[in-house]
């Protein structure tokens, strides 16, 4: 049994305990890296950009949640040459598969196929690659500052080439980020860099840029003391100089 946590050194507290370990990494068993460039060829530097994308499936059909400004890159890039998209180790045209997009509310909806999901979900890999369970009841449940929430993605600095053909993604998470602004249709999240927890042999970021589109769980705790997480949304954008993780709410997406 979890307590939620009432101040900040008893969320660091809770997150540097073993049982932060499990609570770290469960945002990261619903999210892939997503990812675009030039097709690569040997002898030639891959350039790519990357963000990151949500797995969820909405009345039982499997989608791709990312940023609208993730595809627009990705659009920008194939405006000027031959340029492919992929959701881990599956290769996709986002443009045809595209459900829903909004400039405004920063999300693409990106419909995949039953043998795409056997590329992207990798069960037995470094990242489970799940498709976060049913979303049919809409909205989501309210969150109030105070709050807290779990988050992961793949931050772009983590990002590693292993040979001209194949990306290594390092990844974030966090099990226990308190939320410091509530609006109708997105959320705020502060905190600094002195102040992350790693449980993870990988090397902490600089910057968590590139983890737009990472899914976004708020941490509830029922009367008899059970800690569940409710997917409340997708991150939209990392602020640099204040430190502020920008989530952009499920309940406000037309979908």
């Amino acid at each position: 049994m979890y307590e939620q946590p009432k101040t900040f050194d008893d969320a660091k507290k809770l997150v540097a305990s073993p049982a932060g370990v499990e609570f770290e990494k469960y945002p990261l068993k619903f999210v892939t890296p997503a990812y675009f460039g030039a097709r690569p060829q040997p002898g030639t530097p891959a350039t790519v950009n990357s963000g990151s994308a949500s797995l969820l499936r909405f009345n039982g059909q499997p989608f791709a949640l990312t940023c609208w400004h993730v595809l627009e890159g990705y659009r920008q890039r194939l405006a000027e040459g031959p340029c492919i998209f992929q959701l881990g180790d599956c290769e996709l045209d986002p443009l045809t598969q595209l459900k829903a997009e909004d400039k405004g509310l920063d999300y693409a909806l990106i419909g995949v196929t039953d043998g795409q999901i056997k590329e992207i979900a990798k069960p037995r890999g470094p990242f489970d690659g799940t498709f976060f369970c049913d979303l049919a009841q809409w909205p989501r449940g309210e969150v109030k500052e105070g709050d807290y929430v779990a988050f992961g993605g793949f931050p772009g600095e983590l990002r590693q080439a292993v040979s001209f053909d194949k990306l290594s993604f390092g990844s974030y998470s966090s099990g226990a980020s308190r939320v410091t602004s509530a609006r109708d249709d997105y959320l705020v999240c502060q905190f600094e860099p002195e102040h992350w927890i790693s449980h993870g042999l990988e090397p902490e970021p600089s910057t968590i840029r590139g983890m737009s589109g990472g899914p976004v769980f708020a941490i509830r705790h029922s009367d008899t003391g059970i800690m569940t997480y409710d997917f409340v949304g997708h991150i939209t954008e990392f602020h640099e100089d204040f430190k502020l993780l920008y989530v952009r709410l499920a309940r406000a997406l037309p979908i």
